[in-house]
């Protein structure tokens, strides 16, 4: 068992995809306006530029939709060219789930030792025969992760946006909502330099811009639920345990995307509805319910 990890995405300076549509969609916050693969049966890249040398250790694909469980992925970079080194070797684009469980819904994710790039390449296939791989998030940067591990009392909720009335007759009248997961974790004896790293972190993100948190972040089962990407909620003051000691506490709670559906954001500003393009200032297409 590894670390919690909590990343906050680095800025891209230039940003490409090979081949699909909505490749934009790749680094807008909603995971599901997502980038559609236009094939399968070979690679598709996804080429990054940090714009300078910069130290990274996470590579996150979040989101993904259709992912068949033969699909494979590397991850290539260098200071001065995509193919410079091998961050991640081939291997299943899909995170581990737990024992017996393969869903429609997954993630892909990287986390090593800390290396220079400036420019980074993700290849991924597809088998034949599979449908359309697509994808609603992109991260790469350089996680933060705390010396000592998160205490016990760290723990998983999940929550309901809907809404239970009970009737005069005593029924109940249910408007069924999203669920969604939550995770709260406390970090104890924290140096110094943790404390205001937390405390930069924080003011950046606040509660609204995304963060990716990963209870563990081992390849091993279980891993896509102990995955977190969403916003951090209910933020709480840090407190002391000597000079040289802190604690703090914090949350995050999950972008709702597995039973949503997903919508294909195109520049064309148009949608079709069986007759004339209605112009409305963006496509949009459902893929999935």
């Amino acid at each position: 068992m590894s670390n919690i990890l909590l990343l906050v995405p680095s800025s891209l300076a230039a940003f490409g995809v090979s081949r699909g549509s909505g490749a934009e969609n790749l680094l807008r916050p909603d995971p599901r306006e997502i980038w559609l693969d236009s094939a399968v049966g070979s690679a598709v890249t996804i080429d990054m530029d940090l714009g300078v040398a910069t130290s990274i250790d996470t590579v996150f694909l979040g989101c993904l939709y259709s992912a068949s469980q033969d699909a494979t992925w590397t991850i290539t970079g260098g200071v001065a060219a995509y193919d410079e080194l091998t961050l991640k070797a081939a291997g299943d684009l899909r995170v581990p789930e737990r024992a017996g469980r393969v869903s429609h819904f997954s993630h892909a994710f990287w986390h090593g030792d800390d290396v220079l790039v400036r420019y980074v390449r993700i290849s991924i296939t597809q088998p034949a025969g599979a449908s359309p791989l697509g994808i609603g998030v992109l991260m790469i940067g350089s996680a933060f992760v705390p010396e000592f591990n998160q205490v016990w009392g760290s723990g998983r909720a999940v929550k309901d946006t809907g809404s239970v009335t009970r009737l005069p007759s005593g029924g109940i009248a249910v408007v069924e909502g999203a669920r969604y997961g939550s995770y709260k974790w406390s970090l104890e004896d924290l140096s110094n330099d943790e404390i205001d790293l937390l405390y930069e972190i924080q003011l950046d993100r606040g509660e609204t811009r995304r963060v990716l948190v990963v209870e563990d972040p081992d390849q091993t089962p279980g891993l896509r639920n102990r995955i977190h990407y969403g916003l951090l909620t209910g933020l709480r003051p840090s407190s002391r345990k000597s000079a040289t000691q802190g604690q703090w506490e914090l949350a995050i709670e999950d972008w709702v995307s597995e039973s949503d559906a997903v919508v294909l954001q195109l520049p064309t500003p148009a949608m079709t509805l069986g007759g004339t393009p209605i112009s409305f200032g963006g496509e949009i297409l459902t893929i999935g319910a």
